[in-house]
């Protein structure tokens, strides 16, 4: 029984080394998130370390039972770092699809999205006229499906069995939106590196929920109380917003690291910044993130193109 608690008291932490060891890649941009989708691939490797785990225990008595457990997990787990950072980051074929749709009577459009993992650009485009969005999808696996209702405005994109926990799914989608109506974002992906220029457009809402991402949003002047939600794992987040324009963020989980207009702020648990006057302001953004380790950036600047 002892020996049992023993080895149980080795799963998560090296669990916990592992998620570390996979955001402190993405952050230092060793590994780029995209990749993080060939985890799935790893399930048989659970079965593995299962089997391998049983027989140590019945094979082996006193230390050598903790000795061999500690090594199968590390060794599990170096493979899992070496075959999501070296491997092919995209297997299989790569397929495209275009799409596009008329912006008709509409004041007011929404994009929805709903992939595994993704490189996603979103960007305001004034010359696209008399179309709402163009979208350009370069993916493997199944074919992503785009939907448009004329009459909400709601445009749609999807793959099927994006979250599939067996096989490889990859989307690189660029879309292109026109600032002539208001636009609602709404974001559902695993892995995800995404760029949001919105400078050009006048948004009423932002949600995104992610694995491990990185998030560079530009904005730009608000109407009214405009609210950003980020929900996800491992998270680097970049607002940038017009100079002048109220702000706050609030933002919890585990690793907290914010900075706000220069002002920073760490710790464990939740942080929150505000930026001067917002209290009053009828127009700003309100930012709120959760996530497991975030690291989170409020400014003025605009990112060079």
């Amino acid at each position: 029984m002892a020996t049992t608690r023993r080895y149980r008291s080795f799963f998560w932490p090296v669990v916990l080394i592992v998620i570390g060891i996979f955001a402190l890649l993405v952050e230092l941009n060793v590994v780029s998130s995209d990749r993080l989708y060939r985890l799935a691939d790893l399930w048989p490797l659970i079965l593995i370390v299962i089997g391998l785990e049983l027989i140590t225990r019945r094979a082996l008595q006193g230390t050598a039972v903790d000795v061999a457990a500690v090594l199968i997990l590390v060794l599990a787990a170096g493979s899992a770092v070496a075959y999501v950072s070296l491997g092919p980051a995209v297997p299989g074929g790569i397929h495209t699809l275009d799409a596009s749709e008329p912006i008709g009577t509409l004041n007011a459009a929404a994009l929805h999205v709903e992939v595994g993992a993704v490189t996603m650009t979103v960007q305001g485009d004034s010359s696209l006229g008399s179309d709402l969005y163009k979208a350009h999808i370069e993916y493997s696996g199944p074919k992503p499906t785009i939907t448009f209702d004329k009459s909400t405005g709601d445009v749609r994109i999807s793959q099927e069995g994006g979250f599939a926990f067996f096989g490889n799914r990859r989307v690189v989608l660029d879309v292109q939106i026109n600032p002539a109506v208001t636009w609602g974002i709404d974001i559902n992906s695993g892995a995800a590196t995404d760029t949001l220029k919105l400078g050009a457009i006048r948004v009423t809402s932002i949600e995104l929920n992610t694995g491990a991402s990185r998030e560079e949003i530009t904005l730009g002047p608000p109407k009214g109380m405009v609210q950003i939600t980020i929900n996800g794992g491992a998270l680097t987040v970049h607002v940038h917003r017009p100079n002048g324009i109220a702000a706050s963020a609030q933002v919890s989980g585990g690793a907290v690291n914010l900075t706000g207009d220069g002002r920073q702020a760490r710790g464990i648990g939740s942080k929150s910044w505000q930026s001067d006057g917002f209290d009053t302001a009828a127009d700003g953004y309100r930012i709120e993130v959760n996530g497991g380790a975030s690291n989170v950036t409020v400014d003025t600047a605009t990112p060079s193109a």
